[in-house]
């Protein structure tokens, strides 16, 4: 078990690439409100835009809730967890910034989607939802950071389960050093 002194070193040594990863947070969050900026400059409410038929269409949805609209009206909820979230994925990052790259930025895809989320809840009260699958009406429709939270929490999955198995032992990994 590591020392409050060890973690404190290893935090100050991750300090460079944490900014990195912090950077590369900024630019997916960026991406995720322009979208959803266009979204709501451009996208009629109400309004659907196929994009690819059959496959995609934009479908611009005020979102009080999380996916099909649960928990609506329960914005501090999703704000505290979301805040609570942030902060411990923050503190993580800083202490594996330099870890294996199919560790560390999945926590950055979620960390960047927690925000993105949570600036909509903040500024709007209500997310900005517009992809839709075409194909399957009755799934939710989601936004950019949603993906960014699905996308790194599947690869942090199989990660976990397949790449290191030692994560889930408590064993340290054996890299043949």
């Amino acid at each position: 078990m590591p020392t409050i002194h060890d973690v404190k070193n290893r935090c100050v040594k991750n300090l460079p690439r944490y900014f990195i990863w912090l950077f590369v947070s900024a630019l997916l969050v960026g991406a995720d409100q322009l979208s959803k900026y266009l979204v709501v400059a451009y996208l009629p409410k109400e309004g659907n835009f196929n994009i690819i038929p059959l496959l995609f269409n934009f479908t611009y949805v005020e979102n009080k809730g999380a996916a099909w609209g649960i928990l609506a009206d329960s914005r501090w909820v999703f704000i505290v967890i979301s805040s609570v979230s942030i902060v411990a994925i923050g503190a993580v990052l800083l202490y594996v910034a330099k870890n294996r790259f199919l560790f560390v930025f999945p926590l950055v895809l979620i960390f960047a989607g927690g925000i993105g989320n949570m600036i909509d809840r903040i500024a709007n009260g209500y997310v900005v939802d517009f992809i839709q699958f075409a194909f399957f009406q009755k799934f939710p429709v989601f936004n950019v950071a949603d993906s960014y939270v699905t996308i790194g929490g599947v690869i942090l999955m199989i990660y976990v389960l397949f790449v290191d198995k030692s994560f889930l032992s408590g064993k340290k990994k054996n890299d043949g050093k």
